[in-house]
């Protein structure tokens, strides 16, 4: 590794990085390094192995043990909207059912909106 590949990936290591909640063999629940994949002590700040910066905000679920990764995207939505609203969502799409025009959601919850409005 070159020394501009070192220093991008020390400065990439001071940005923090969610910490993943894995379990073990046993069963046990513990916190591990986004990075290194080693466990970490609660409320760390750093990682003592690879120094990475760690974030407690959003715990992350262990992908493979899921199968499936978080994501979230936030954006303006009208004053006047409520969850469950197909109409007013900035998400949603016209679709046709049949002979019908619907409006369709891409997250595939229409009469389950996931949407959280804060």
């Amino acid at each position: 590794m070159g020394m501009q590949e070192n220093l991008r990936a020390q400065l990439i290591k001071q940005l923090p990085s969610e910490v993943v909640e894995n379990v073990d063999t046993t069963g046990n629940l513990y916190y591990a390094c986004p990075t290194c994949k080693r466990p970490v002590a609660l409320s760390q700040n750093n990682c003592t192995s690879c120094n990475q910066a760690l974030s407690w905000n959003n715990v992350r679920k262990d992908a493979e043990r899921s199968g499936q990764k978080r994501g979230r995207i936030e954006f303006d939505l009208p004053l006047d909207f409520t969850v469950g609203n197909c109409r007013k969502c900035p998400l949603s799409y016209i679709g046709r059912s049949g002979e019908d025009n619907v409006y369709e959601c891409p997250l595939g919850s229409r009469n389950a909106c996931k949407i959280k409005v804060f």
